[in-house]
């Protein structure tokens, strides 16, 4: 009885593009848009004390700048008549050493006794930008995340007022970039090197394989697939790092579009891991590329809302992407795929031969490897400082990703034990027989 194929089915059918996508990607860079450039606190009698920024500095002197401008009371001159003609809340810097004390000081107002630095900045009532205010923090022996607070408790605002914001930070050497992210550009640089050495290699072995059998397998594809998307989502993420470190900002269309591409990449991969471990190459099994695509696309749109919501959100307590809400619900979504690989898994083993069973044991070992990795590395580096942990989870994760496709990549495209035992080792004509591991151009050559 042949396998059942999936050519131009399960994986061809995800690499469509959809333009549901267009709206989604829209969405996620008018947020990165407005998380750059400002944001807004309301001050008033329910709301004494707001955070509105942090910043890691290196030793040294850093520099920030702020201008506010009270956005409620544009346009409204009988609100503006209640108030003075300027309005002065107070902005107050923290160190991070003080953070969790300030926060259990039930008292708001009596925080500013642990605050660094407290000034009055001059805000028009009638919704003009105040003038720009500058400052400088310092630190002398190690690095220091320092936070920034909005404070008005003079009781001038009797009514809520929303102010907006924009401020900016430049570390020591006029850097854009926090202390926690001070080494991204060149680790970013560095991992695309060797991500492109590594898609020559991937490459040069597919051509082979296109040579000696006359086509690739749909595994294949879809490692190709996940490995493009990769391979496009660090480019374009590189370049918009290189122009973050002139302009603090970046370039916004490709982060948005680098960040859509590495969930896309990992859904892709995370399918193909589970498509495996219930069957799919190595038994006889049902796979319906209609379902398979329907589930892919909804969580697909799941994760990249939850992406979306991600990089939309700023507390004072997160510092990487899965600190937030949103976050949590990616480790969530990524265990629950984990239990589903488990099952998969499992139903095959128990009605596979040994060589199978033998097979899917290891494979089984890796696919927990990728799928518990992420939510194992976010709990190990909470024994490090805040600023070390975003360099080492984002390290961590990438060599996870690539490894894992490397894996695979040695997986399909060598003689191995997996080529025996799967549908890789049938000839691509129909009733075709067997391939001998013998006709690979990797196999060892007898003289």
């Amino acid at each position: 009885k042949q396998h059942p194929r999936a050519d131009g089915g399960v994986f061809m059918m995800m690499c469509h593009v959809y333009p549901g996508w267009l709206v989604v990607l829209n969405l996620l860079i008018v947020l990165s848009e407005a998380k750059f450039q400002a944001s807004s606190i309301s001050l008033g009698q329910e709301q004494r004390w707001g955070y509105i920024s942090k910043f890691g500095y290196s030793p040294g002197t850093g520099n920030y700048s702020l201008k506010l401008r009270a956005v409620s009371l544009k346009g409204r001159p009988n609100l503006q008549n209640a108030l003075p003609n300027a309005l002065e809340p107070r902005l107050e810097t923290y160190l991070d050493e003080d953070w969790d004390t300030v926060l259990n000081m039930k008292d708001a107002c009596s925080r500013k006794s642990k605050a660094r630095k407290s000034t009055n900045i001059t805000v028009p009532s009638d919704g003009q930008w105040s003038k720009l205010f500058t400052g400088q923090v310092r630190n002398m022996v190690r690095s220091h995340v320092w936070y920034f607070v909005l404070v008005d408790c003079s009781g001038a605002l009797q009514d809520s007022v929303k102010f907006e914001y924009e401020i900016s930070q430049l570390n020591q050497g006029q850097s854009h970039f926090s202390v926690e992210t001070r080494w991204t550009l060149p680790s970013n640089i560095l991992s695309l090197l060797c991500f492109v050495l590594f898609c020559g290699i991937f490459a040069k072995r597919c051509l082979a394989e296109m040579s000696s059998v006359g086509r690739l397998h749909t595994v294949i594809c879809a490692l190709a697939a996940v490995i493009a998307m990769q391979l496009l989502a660090q480019s374009l993420h590189a370049v918009h790092l290189w122009r973050y470190s002139y302009n603090g900002s970046g370039i916004k269309i490709f982060e948005a579009t680098a960040e859509i591409m590495f969930i896309l990449s990992q859904l892709v991969q995370s399918t193909l891991l589970i498509l495996i471990g219930y069957g799919y190459t190595l038994m006889p099994v049902d796979v319906q590329p209609g379902t398979v695509l329907l589930i892919f696309s909804i969580s697909a749109v799941i994760h990249i809302i939850l992406v979306l919501l991600t990089k939309a959100e700023d507390s004072a307590d997160k510092f990487h992407d899965y600190d937030g809400l949103a976050g949590k619900m990616l480790l969530g979504f990524r265990l629950a795929a984990f239990v589903i690989f488990l099952w998969c898994l499992k139903s095959t083993i128990r009605g596979a031969p040994f060589r199978i069973r033998n097979l899917l044991t290891k494979f089984g070992f890796i696919g927990t490897l990728y799928f518990v990795g992420p939510p194992c590395l976010v709990l190990l580096v909470l024994v490090f400082a805040p600023y070390w942990r975003p360099p080492l989870l984002n390290t961590s994760l990438m060599f996870l990703q690539i490894g894992t496709a490397w894996w695979l990549h040695s997986l399909f495209l060598s003689r191995g034990e997996y080529f025996k035992v799967s549908e890789l080792n049938s000839s691509s004509l129909p009733g075709g027989t067997p391939r001998s591991p013998r006709d690979s151009p990797y196999s060892p050559k007898r003289d």
